[in-house]
């Protein structure tokens, strides 16, 4: 068995290194600022696939959180915490699948050891598939991560509560190891090394500390000790640690943050067996840690600004936001004519000028309203009067035409209904917000929807941003919509 181990643990980095330059589970991670029963509002796009679940942990004064985030749209999802307005707070988000949990680790802003909060869960593990039936200490319940400035922290549960070194007796024949193994996920394929937490002692070959082990084999020969961990059973669980410094500066890990600023981590126990006969007793789920944590200060609120405010007769409206502490606006409307419409952003950097829009298809509009809040209860206002009515409207009860999902990335499927029969030639086009065309696509007759995949016509990816899209029948502008792309 010894020759498989680090075989299966490579294999499982391969897995994980191929996945990396795709993966990015949260993108533009934003809050508010307080509201009036001191919460917060955070946000972020998220990964939004079958298998996939996503939630957010948050720290309080007693520790550590969690909070199921809501889709509000698209791949936008929200969460609502508690604040802390007098000191700094601290969010990381969790997205899990059955075989490879994401993560961002719990932080332990005092670097202690033991820990002084909890570390984070990665993942739960089912009991009784240790493959050492004879030694349920080895069977793995759960598996824990967490960081601090100087250290990285990692935990493990079993089915006992207990963390045995050997089988017992004046002259043991068993051994038991219980390991967590990290790797850089971007150069460890190159030489085939990983390095190792280890808690366990074989008299005069192996003690407990941070290994480098080479080559394909889990063998003694195969460790080379590095430096000293930390480890001590608290509560039923087995907590360890080690130097970061004393990891990344080895030679072989590579370059210290990398490019993801992530890890992988995978847990295992082990038994040696005298003479020379490693089992692998039990694997716990891999992770890949992100080395990061979302901060909110304390902070004095600022009301932010709109500027820049126009609108076209045909009812396209855009703004600048800008909110000097970085705040996303809770509240970010326009209301025409007395009617209500969200603005969506064409960015996520609150702290400069950020354009705002909203495509209502309000033609021939008289008074539009712009109305933005960072907090839910103080608001910015802004009117502008329509001095044009220069733009031609599109419409045409015979025709319907949506897209789906609305906002999206990277697909989005255009829906149309054709009312009529007299039909020669369809085609459906897509613009930008300067009128350019984006592309263009030939419908036949009995076609009833297409998907675009946020390409022009030379099939590069466009910019984030607001669409419109329009359907041409027989010569004939009929319908116009409207469609957003996040990234």
């Amino acid at each position: 068995m010894k020759k498989y181990i680090i075989l299966i643990i490579l294999l499982s980095i391969q897995i994980l290194q191929a996945q990396i330059p795709a993966i990015s589970f949260w993108n533009n991670t934003r809050n508010s600022s307080y509201t009036t029963d001191d919460q917060i509002h955070i946000r972020c796009e998220t990964i939004d696939l079958s298998g996939l679940e996503t939630e957010m942990f948050y720290s309080t004064q007693t520790g550590w959180e969690n909070i199921e985030m809501t889709n509000l749209y698209g791949l936008t999802y929200e969460a609502i915490i508690p604040a802390l307005p007098a000191e700094t707070q601290f969010c990381r988000f969790r997205t899990a699948t059955d075989t490879l949990v994401g993560m961002m680790p719990a932080f332990q802003q005092n670097d202690m050891f033991p820990p002084e909060n909890e570390l984070g869960l990665i993942a739960e593990d089912p009991i009784g598939d240790n493959l050492a039936p004879d030694s349920q200490n080895l069977d793995i319940t759960g598996n824990y991560f967490g960081y601090s400035e100087t250290r990285f922290y990692a935990g493990l549960t079993n089915d006992t509560d207990a963390f045995p070194l050997d089988s017992g007796g004046l002259f043991p024949t068993s051994f038991y190891f219980y390991v967590t193994t990290i790797i850089n996920p971007e150069t460890v394929l190159i030489d085939s090394v990983i390095y190792a937490m280890i808690y366990g002692e074989i008299p005069l070959f192996l003690d407990s500390g941070l290994y480098k082990i080479g080559g394909t084999e889990f063998s003694l020969e195969a460790f080379e000790l590095i430096g000293d961990i930390e480890a001590e059973v608290v509560n039923g669980q087995l907590q360890m640690a080690c130097d970061i410094g004393t990891l990344t500066n080895d030679e072989n890990f590579g370059e210290w943050p990398n490019v993801t600023n992530s890890i992988g981590v995978e847990m295992l126990t082990a038994k040696y067996s005298l003479p020379a006969e490693f089992l692998l007793a039990d694997l716990a789920t891999m992770s890949l840690q992100f080395i990061e944590k979302y901060e909110i200060e304390p902070i004095v609120n600022t009301l932010p600004q709109i500027t820049e405010s126009n609108g076209t007769n045909s009812g396209i409206f855009t703004c600048n936001y800008f909110d000097d502490n970085g705040h996303f606006p809770i509240t970010a409307e326009i209301v025409v004519d007395g009617e209500t419409f969200q603005m969506n952003p064409l960015g996520f950097a609150f702290s400069s000028d950020v354009i705002f829009e909203s495509v209502t298809g309000s033609y021939g509009w008289d008074e539009a309203t712009f109305r933005f809040s960072d907090n839910g209860y103080d608001y910015v206002e802004e009117t502008i009067i329509n001095n044009s009515s220069s733009d031609q409207e599109l419409l045409n009860s015979d025709y319907t035409l949506r897209n789906y999902p609305n906002p999206f990335n990277p697909n989005t499927t255009i829906s149309f209904e054709l009312n009529t029969t007299e039909i020669d030639d369809i085609y459906l086009t897509i613009y930008n917000l300067k009128g350019q065309k984006i592309k263009q696509f030939s419908i036949l007759s009995n076609q009833s929807s297409i998907s675009w995949n946020g390409t022009n016509e030379k099939d590069e990816s466009v910019s984030s941003g607001i669409y419109l899209y329009k359907l041409k029948v027989n010569g004939t502008d009929i319908a116009k919509s409207k469609c957003m792309l996040l990234k």
